[in-house]
């Protein structure tokens, strides 16, 4: 083992005993045990006798695990942030407590000596001297950063993000713990978390965690979804001001409002919350299948309702692209999901992931498919997720390798927070009745809407009248091909009937060519006419006028017949 890589395996052993000590200190010297992160105290009686769980009965499980976790330090608040979405997998009390970490968390933040320290370095300018007025508490601190609000020398008021000091060093140390976690504890991590492929799931958390650490791509994010913002009149979208933003600074309008799950505020100020809702769906249903660029972390935090008529959305940190052919795919596959056409939405799941299955692969990816969602049909209405099943659909495709498109997996993994709100809202929110409101508002020409049914109503009569053609088709044509593979194949023309059509242009070709000479014995017998007249050669007049008067026979010999 290389000096370095002996280093970096002592640091990780000194994170993964404070990590221990931090659970253990909360109660939870089982998750320890289980995940096999115990072999690392040489003393482990001494590490559960230290820390007791008696001290802890009258604090609820769910309560000790935020905060544990918020005492563990950014990276694992990320991690809970991402649990709480868990909506198939967690009791609903942890999955409560958890959301708690997307507003603010307990985690110090940044003091007003760090901040200057911080804004010189990234700027090149003085607090005071860019801004009116600066309050040193910040208005929310989350794992990465915290914001402050301040009044610039014009007057405007902004929100000021600041990353938290160390914040790089703590996630990379971090991140190399978890590998080694991962790599430890195997199965247990399966079982224990939730979790079906431990190594795609650090994975896919390292890359997101890596990009939100970057505010210069934040604020690009922001001010691309700002331009092309559909909804200017209900949707409010911060300006960033550049001049004052960097790698770990951002600055940019400060919006101000309740937040959108604070739905015991909405109803003290009388807002009506269903049109919130509407104006809520339109916005971020209009950003994925009209415009393909949206906010791929729409929590509950990032939504602030700033009247009953218009909401404003911050933090860009992860956006989603969908391309204009695979919008139009999943707009099809969401269309059947929707309308309850399961088998049919498994079909196109499949043709978005390009999959290459057989018949009997594809009849069980679909078998399974259906028999989940007939499992969550047992649920209660207010309990159940469309955008879980969603996210089980990518799982069950993983288990029968299909590809499935990153954009598609950041698609539905967005679905649920959208669906989450908007429960908050309405608890008998429905995605399929939503969604059909959707499709209709996409036009407000209600001729433009009939015209689009009867399109609509025209295409699909067409494609049923050939269904049964598809259906044979493919293994009509792998039974030519197996034959053209073998040589077997030959394709014999039979003629029937043609045989008075081919003596009609043979004669049709005799008739042509019979007056292209004619046409050339005229025009020349003109020419001799002309020259034997002019230059008075009698014999050269007499040749001329014969063949105009062959020419006439001939015309009237045509005629005749």
């Amino acid at each position: 083992m290389k000096i370095g890589d002996f280093i970096r395996f002592v640091r990780a052993i000194q994170r993964i005993r404070q990590v221990s000590a931090i659970l253990a200190k909360h109660g939870f010297y089982q998750i320890i045990t289980n995940l096999g992160l115990s072999k690392f105290f040489i003393f482990k009686k001494y590490l559960k006798a230290a820390y007791p769980v008696d001290n802890y009965q009258n604090v609820p499980p769910e309560v000790r695990l935020r905060y544990a976790i918020e005492e563990l330090g950014p990276t694992f608040i990320k991690l809970g942030q991402i649990f709480s979405e868990e909506i198939a997998d967690l009791p609903l009390k942890y999955i409560i407590e958890l959301r708690k970490l997307q507003d603010s968390t307990q985690i110090d933040y940044n003091k007003i000596s760090d901040i200057r320290e911080i804004f010189k370095a990234e700027t090149g300018l003085n607090i005071e001297n860019v801004f009116a007025s600066f309050e040193e508490t910040p208005v929310a601190s989350a794992s990465i950063a915290q914001v402050h609000k301040a009044v610039l020398k014009d007057g405007t008021v902004v929100a000021v993000k600041i990353k938290k000091k160390d914040v790089h060093k703590i996630i990379k140390k971090d991140i190399g713990v978890l590998y080694f976690i991962s790599n430890i504890a195997g199965d247990a991590a399966k079982e224990l978390l939730y979790i079906d492929n431990a190594e795609e799931f650090l994975e896919e958390f390292v890359k997101n965690i890596t990009s939100e650490l970057d505010f210069l791509r934040e604020a690009g994010n922001t001010e691309k979804v700002r331009k092309i913002n559909q909804d200017k009149d209900t949707v409010e979208i911060a300006k960033v001001y550049w001049e004052y933003s960097s790698a770990n600074v951002l600055v940019e309008d400060f919006v101000e409002g309740v937040k959108i799950s604070d739905v015991n505020e909405l109803s003290k100020r009388g807002f009506d919350k269903n049109n919130i809702l509407k104006i809520f769906l339109n916005h971020f249903l209009n950003q994925i299948f009209m415009v393909g660029y949206f906010n791929a972390d729409p929590h509950p935090g990032n939504i602030l309702v700033i009247n009953e008529n218009k909401i404003g959305i911050i933090d860009f940190g992860s956006v989603g692209i969908i391309t204009k052919d695979l919008r139009k795919k999943v707009l099809r596959y969401f269309i059947d999901f929707f309308h309850d056409d399961y088998e049919d939405a498994a079909s196109i799941f499949i043709d978005i992931c390009m999959g290459n299955l057989t018949e009997r692969e594809e009849q069980a990816f679909k078998f399974e498919l259906i028999e989940f969602i007939e499992s969550v049909d047992n649920k209660p209405f207010k309990d159940i997720y469309s955008s879980e099943i969603l996210l089980k659909t990518l799982k069950i495709g993983h288990n029968h390798k299909l590809a499935i498109p990153s954009e598609l997996s950041l698609l539905f993994k967005a679905m649920l927070p959208i669906e989450s709100v908007a429960k908050m809202l309405n608890p008998n929110f429905s995605f399929a009745d939503s969604g059909l409101e959707f499709f209709d508002s996409i036009s407000a020409d209600k001729k433009a809407k009939a015209k689009a049914k009867d399109i609509e109503a025209m295409l699909i009569g067409n494609l049923k009248s050939y269904k049964d053609f598809f259906e044979v088709l493919p293994k009509r044509a792998d039974k030519i091909l197996k034959k053209m593979s073998e040589d077997k194949f030959s394709i014999d023309f039979i003629h029937k009937g043609l045989e008075g059509l081919i003596g009609e242009m043979e004669r049709s070709s005799k008739r042509l060519t019979g007056g292209l000479l004619l046409a050339s014995v005229i025009i020349s017998s003109g020419v001799l006419i002309f020259i034997g007249s002019e230059f008075s050669h009698l014999y050269i007049s007499i040749m001329g006028i014969t063949g105009w008067i062959m020419g006439l026979l001939y015309i009237l010999i045509l005629l005749f017949k």
